[in-house]
């Protein structure tokens, strides 16, 4: 059965005069949001560059100058005044301390004083009675 009713479909080789649908893309559109874009982020770029070498300018303007006893930049001040291992220091720091606290030695010989253990020196001045203390009739008042 042939169709009739229908106009014959064209050949590829011919030219047909019927409207043809597009894409829906605006390609100009895309190409002239492109361009502007690219040319915003330049800009900022630019204006961001401008921003940091008047900051520069300014931070450099501003500071104190050197002092001239002052050790060069970028050097290390010596070893023994770096505190490194802080857990050995605080560890040496409450051994001598407690070497200290626990041991007996010369304050000034010339004098005749001398330092005792803590605990000892505890126990003398409990059996020595050198603490202050107040009267029976003092705490009575107080209440």
């Amino acid at each position: 059965m042939a169709d009739t009713k229908h106009p014959p479909v064209p050949s590829l080789h011919q030219t047909p005069d019927l409207p043809v649908e597009g894409d829906g893309i605006n390609y100009r559109g895309i190409v002239w949001f492109v361009a502007t874009l690219v040319i915003v982020t330049v800009a900022c770029q630019i204006m961001m560059w401008g921003m940091f070498v008047v900051f520069d300018t300014r931070a450099t303007a501003a500071d104190v100058p050197r002092s001239p006893f002052a050790a060069p930049q970028g050097t290390e001040p010596p070893a023994p005044n770096l505190l490194t291992n802080e857990p050995g220091n605080l560890r040496t720091f409450r051994q001598n301390e407690e070497q200290i606290l626990s041991t007996y030695d010369w304050v000034d010989k010339e004098k005749g004083v001398v330092r005792i253990p803590i605990d000892r020196a505890k126990e003398l001045l409990l059996e020595r009675g050198l603490l202050p203390a107040r009267s029976a009739e003092a705490k009575a008042e107080k209440k």
